[in-house]
């Protein structure tokens, strides 16, 4: 339900942002893969309530993510991400564990800006300029759903169930050894018709999730190493939230929520900037009907 943190370098240097990979300028191909740990601590009712889980449980998701992009022109890329979920769920003492594909996202972005705007330091307007990224998304539910035959509770879920179209704009300036990043999305939800949920057999409606938003924040600060190498910390602030479900036509709050969370990441690009590596971390702060979790992750990738 939420966006994962995840680590990053700079466009100019490698890596990637949210759920997306993005490409480096001048670069042609990039693979990215990360593992992500994440264990839930009660949750956050519809009126923004912290509530504890009963005793005796403890739920958690790990999870893999592959992406891949490519560049199409020269200021045109495409990429897609496949993520891989497994629950690790114990109630009452019983444990279960339930695994499977994720719900796939493809990619389109535009890089409005034509040099690489990394600079070390300000000597006019021009050096000041960001890189801005337009970009349009399409998420495909290949995971397993609450509406799908062979999900009997919640947490097997490994997907939403609905296609969904995001358009997202990515703003990133880097004054080395400092920089900042604000990136902003819009999700919309293609309406469905849904006749079963959790395996059994329901009144056929249509249905429409509600509206997603997010916005998040990043500052951070690279370190050059006697190797040419690049380190990188950065933090992360991400406000995501979704509207109130539609059900054949009438608004509902079924649904809703909103989860603030925060985060910290490394970032470690090699001398040639081909190889990164990544470590990063991330806690929900507060919100309303969603879980309170962590999330911590480890990945790398490839630029050529």
């Amino acid at each position: 339900m939420g966006v994962s943190s995840t680590s990053h370098a700079a466009s100019c240097c490698g890596g990637g942002a949210g759920t997306s990979v993005i490409l480096p300028k001048f670069n042609d191909y990039m693979v990215d893969v990360s593992l992500r740990a994440e264990p839930f601590d009660g949750s956050w009712d519809e009126h923004g309530r912290y509530i504890d889980d009963p005793n005796g449980t403890d739920l958690a998701e790990v999870g893999m993510q592959v992406g891949a992009a490519k560049r199409l022109a020269d200021r045109w890329q495409i990429s897609s991400v496949i993520p891989f979920t497994r629950h690790e769920n114990t109630y009452s003492g019983d444990h279960h564990t339930t695994q499977g594909i994720g719900d796939t996202s493809v990619s389109v972005w535009y890089e409005a800006f034509e040099n690489v705007t990394c600079v070390y330091r300000i000597t006019d307007l021009a050096s000041l300029q960001p890189s801005v990224y337009l970009g349009s998304q399409i998420i495909i539910p290949t995971g397993l759903s609450r509406y799908s035959d062979r999900v009997d509770n919640n947490q097997e879920v490994t997907g939403r169930g609905f296609y969904r179209w995001d358009a997202q704009v990515m703003l990133e300036k880097t004054i080395y050894p400092w920089s900042a990043s604000l990136t902003w999305l819009y999700g919309y939800y293609i309406e469905r018709p849904v006749n079963q949920e959790y395996g059994r057999k329901s009144e056929p409606y249509q249905k429409q999730l509600g509206h997603r938003h997010s916005l998040s924040g990043s500052v951070g600060y690279t370190w050059f190493l006697p190797n040419a190498a690049l380190l990188t910390l950065t933090g992360t602030y991400t406000d995501l939230s979704e509207g109130g479900s539609r059900i054949d036509g009438q608004l509902t709050d079924e649904g809703a929520f909103q989860k603030i969370s925060s985060g910290l990441s490394f970032a470690y690009s090699t001398a040639r900037r081909d190889w990164f590596y990544k470590l990063g971390y991330s806690q929900a702060e507060r919100g309303y009907g969603t879980p309170k979790s962590r999330s911590i992750s480890i990945g790398g990738g490839y630029v050529f």
